[in-house]
């Protein structure tokens, strides 16, 4: 049982990692500091991280022009993408607000483990419901795009990369 929330825990951590390309497409908000970079963290090997996640709307949008789309793919991706907007903005500041009373529990004498496991179940809900979010544009840049505009945008991700 400990092992299954372990693993569900670090998969959800690696949902969340995943939404970083899609997270630095948009411009920064005020009044939100970035949360700090993880490098060097075990979760950091994770297949879901950002080289393994397809492209989303926002990528597709970007590369309108060399993925020649038509204006009824371009409406369909802005409303994907607008859809996966209104999910990540709130998704990501109750994760900011976790993430501080993690790094306050991290700072404590002693450990409330406790209060650190209903902390990271709450993480994991959110990055559940995001890596869902983010899947479900993937899910719609697929739908929209011809077989050869989806090989086109992998192509241009995997440059980029």
């Amino acid at each position: 049982m400990r092992s299954m929330k372990a693993r569900l825990t670090l998969a959800g951590v690696c949902l969340a990692f995943a939404v970083t390309p899609l997270a630095a497409q948009q411009p920064a908000r005020s009044g939100h500091p970035p949360m700090p970079h993880m490098a060097g963290m075990p979760m950091m090997d994770c297949p879901m991280m950002m080289s393994a996640m397809p492209p989303g709307p926002a990528a597709a949008l970007q590369s309108a022009s060399a993925l020649k789309l038509t204006p009824d793919q371009r409406t369909k991706l802005e409303a994907a993408q607008r859809r996966l907007d209104a999910l990540s903005a709130p998704g990501m500041d109750s994760m900011r607000v976790i993430h501080t009373q993690l790094m306050a529990l991290a700072r404590q004498p002693t450990l409330d483990e406790q209060a650190a496991r209903a902390a990271l179940a709450r993480m994991g809900r959110m990055h559940v419901d995001m890596g869902l979010a983010m899947l479900r544009a993937v899910h719609d840049v697929n739908e929209t795009l011809t077989p050869a505009q989806r090989d086109s945008l992998a192509a241009m991700a995997k440059r980029r990369h």
